[in-house]
């Protein structure tokens, strides 16, 4: 009788420590997988940040030749309401050029500035 009693602990200890293998075992499983997925995970940050700093010295190179460019070839972009379109046509249409830039006051907080367009009649 105790003989029966004692195997069947055995069996149930055995059972036990099996199903704590088995858990280790999943548990080795999972923690490698979380630090392949958190690897991962860092090498797509690094590249993103990679990317938005190329993308942000792009922007900003761009920033800088718009001004290079306006000077090494004598156009610049306007942004303005359509009323101002207006009046730049007419002037355009009438000969006149513009003889000087004057920077006006304030700023709209994005390093955007306005300025007074001063033009001459052409002769």
């Amino acid at each position: 009788m105790v003989k029966k009693l004692f195997s069947t602990i055995e069996k149930i200890w055995h059972r036990a420590e099996d199903h704590i293998e088995e858990w280790r075992r999943q548990d080795r499983a999972r923690n490698a997988e979380a630090e392949a997925d958190r690897d991962k995970l860092w090498a797509e940050a690094k590249e993103r940040e990679k990317l938005l700093a190329k993308a942000i010295g792009e922007e900003e190179a761009r920033r800088a030749s718009v001004g290079e460019g306006t000077e090494r070839h004598r156009f610049v972009f306007v942004v303005h309401s359509e009323e101002v379109s207006r009046g730049l046509v007419t002037l355009a249409s009438e000969r006149y050029h513009l003889v000087n830039a004057v920077p006006g006051g304030g700023s709209n907080g994005v390093g955007v500035k306005g300025s007074w367009l001063v033009f001459e009649a052409s002769e």
